[in-house]
Order: structure tokens, then sequence, then C-alpha cells
């Protein structure tokens, strides 16, 4: 999940989609693959919220690479490891685990805390 902000794009762009500002405001990675993950975070990337199960083979993997890197880029970020509940746990509607039905509270109190839910008095200014 990302959320924009209308920002600064290219203002001189042929496309006009290529005259927004594309860079998310956050980013909320649950159960990231390794594919993709960059060798370094830019110091400059969006907060994040990460979110796996242990024993999701494929992604638990991921978490912790991606949570140095983002404290290694001093950006901010929360990571959520659960001990179960396997790969694609979902919004814990479904799930068994106490835990897991919760996870989407730890997202809001986490969005909360970091002031995201709050609309900006200049829609077009950056944080």
């Amino acid at each position: 999940m990302v959320a924009f902000r209308p920002g600064a794009g290219d203002s001189k762009a042929e496309e006009p989609v290529d005259r927004l500002d594309s860079r998310p405001n956050f980013l909320i990675e649950v159960y990231p693959g390794p594919i993709g993950i960059p060798q370094a975070i830019p110091k400059d990337a969006p907060p994040a919220f990460l979110i796996v199960a242990n024993d999701d083979r494929g992604a638990s993997r991921s978490i912790a690479r991606l949570f140095q890197g983002y404290r290694d880029a001093g950006v901010p970020v929360e990571a959520h490891v659960f001990a179960r509940g396997g790969h694609a746990f979902n919004m814990g509607k479904r799930a068994k685990l106490a835990s897991l039905k919760k996870w989407p509270d730890r997202l809001a109190d986490w969005m909360q805390d970091n002031d995201l839910l709050t609309p900006p008095k200049n829609p077009l200014a950056r944080p």
C-alpha cells in the first residue's frame, strides 16, 4: 500500500502523469519477497511499516535486511514479525491466531503515531 500527495513532478513533461509527483509518502510492506530489495535504502526514502510471519519461508528472510537498510539510512521504520502465520495471512479476518487478527490495529497505530492520517494544511507541500 502506498499513498501519494500532490506535489512537484516534472512540469515540462510531455505525458500529464509525469507532471505529478510520484514519490510515496509512506510504504506498507506486507510479506515482501526477496526480489527487488535494494542494496541500500536511500536516505530520502519514505517511512516504512514492515510485517511478516516468521514461518513465511520466502518473505521472512527479507524483513531483517529491509529493516536494517532503513535503519542504516536513518529512515523511520517499524517492523512486526509474528511467530506464526505463514504467507498471505491477509488482514487477519480469517486468521486463527489472535496476534494476526489485530495486526491492522498496529498499522493504524503506526499511521496515527507518524501523523499520516492528518490531511496536510497545504496539500501541495511535502512533509
